[in-house]
């Protein structure tokens, strides 16, 4: 046996969409926002072998030689070390920001003790792992990422506070100071701020929003959110969180379908609107940084953040030998393929891989073997199999493990 079919852990987050994954499965929408469709081995949604019923983690280590391959082993053990995801996103995440491989092995065995007494939900880490992730957008998507150079986000708080910027931020003014430093230290104070004076600085902040006309909520064309509609539309659930200025230090970013964004660890962020295909480590490590009802712990997140104002780069693709479009990502863990329509021959393999069709048919086609994946199937290619042909009748993505 050497490709197996296997079935997602649906995940119904209330920010999610109703309609997406429903339709990508060919299931009935109920009505309930499902968010994420998760394909991987990790505890928290691990995913099930159609064939044998078993869950994806016990049936790749019952015969991990086969289905990981000699090097796999030797890197990562008997574990996939990475999570495919289908994301659809209705309305803003919560701001988060995920850590380093050594910053996950720090808060894990800092938090040994609270994991004996309290529930998952107020634990900041839920594995060793550190998270970096790539999104590609199946429909347009708004997402935050990283923090906007301080010379573009002063003039805007000199705009939108002209109040409250002498009063607390007449500091960011200052040549003495390096602009980088000048942002953390604003950062800090928006996330440490007495509740009272928070409060009178984000009704200065929502009325000159309003009455500044000339900032859309959206682009023209509808397809995306821009800050001022990020800020408002959030301000309704969560009128008393500093995550509302966020929308205004940190770059807001458009992909457009076919495009995608890359998110290291320690970077500030926030997917807003829209579909796609995310890859991430397998870990579930989430450090909130508000516009959420769930833990904010401001003091480890100040700690894991990376403060530095530079803009944001989409991932760069490049089309490898076999007609795959490859994502350029700096991961050891996980890599990305888009598979367009046409025929592909795939060899000199030595990575399992996981392979998601989001739009009509693909054959898969080894020896005198043959499948067809339909849309919303997930199958899984074990490593061992040198080589195999994919007619694709739509889109297919390909997700494995870097060499």
């Amino acid at each position: 046996m050497d490709i197996v079919q296997i079935e997602g852990s649906i995940k119904e987050y209330e920010w999610g969409n109703t309609s997406f994954i429903p339709a990508l499965l060919g299931i009935p929408a109920d009505e309930t926002s499902k968010a994420e469709l998760w394909f991987g081995t990790h505890p928290s949604g691990d995913a099930t072998v159609v064939e044998t019923g078993e869950k994806l983690s016990v049936f790749l280590k019952n015969d991990s030689q086969h289905w990981f391959g000699s090097e796999h082993l030797e890197c990562f053990s008997n574990e996939l070390p990475l999570l495919l995801k289908v994301l659809a996103i209705a309305k803003p995440l919560s701001i988060q920001v995920h850590p380093t491989q050594a910053q996950a092995q720090a808060g894990w065995a800092w938090e040994e003790h609270i994991r004996k007494r309290l529930p998952q939900a107020l634990w900041n880490y839920k594995d060793e792992n550190r998270k970096a992730e790539v999104i590609y957008a199946l429909t347009p998507i708004t997402a935050m990422c990283g923090f906007r150079p301080l010379s573009e986000i002063v003039p805007v708080l000199q705009m939108l506070l002209p109040q409250g910027y002498g009063k607390y931020f007449s500091y960011l003014d200052s040549e003495a100071e390096k602009p980088d430093a000048l942002l953390s230290r604003l950062f800090e104070q928006l996330y440490t701020m007495d509740k009272k004076d928070l409060g009178e600085l984000i009704v200065e902040y929502i009325a000159s929003l309003k009455s500044h006309e000339e900032l859309p909520t959206t682009t023209g064309d509808g397809r995306f959110v821009q800050s001022k509609g990020i800020v408002l539309s959030s301000y309704v659930s969560y009128p008393q969180d500093p995550g509302l200025f966020c929308p205004f230090l940190l770059n807001v970013v458009h992909l457009l379908p076919g495009e995608a964004l890359y998110l290291q660890p320690r970077t500030l962020h926030a997917y807003v609107l829209g579909d796609g295909i995310e890859l991430m480590s397998a870990s579930d490590n989430v450090l909130r940084g508000g516009l959420t009802n769930k833990k904010v712990d401001v003091k480890e997140l100040i700690k894991i953040v990376e403060v530095e104002g530079k803009d944001v780069e989409k991932v760069p693709m490049v089309r490898g030998s076999s007609g795959r479009l490859h994502l350029l990502t700096p991961t050891e863990e996980f890599h990305l393929m888009v598979l367009e329509p046409g025929e592909y021959h795939i060899k000199d393999r030595r990575s399992i891989e996981l392979l998601l069709v989001t739009e009509g048919t693909a054959t898969f086609i080894s020896g005198s073997e043959k499948h067809v994946l339909k849309k919303g199937s997930c199958h899984v290619v074990a490593a061992s199999l040198a080589s195999y042909t994919l007619q694709v009748e739509g889109r297919l993505f390909i997700a494995d493990v870097p060499r």
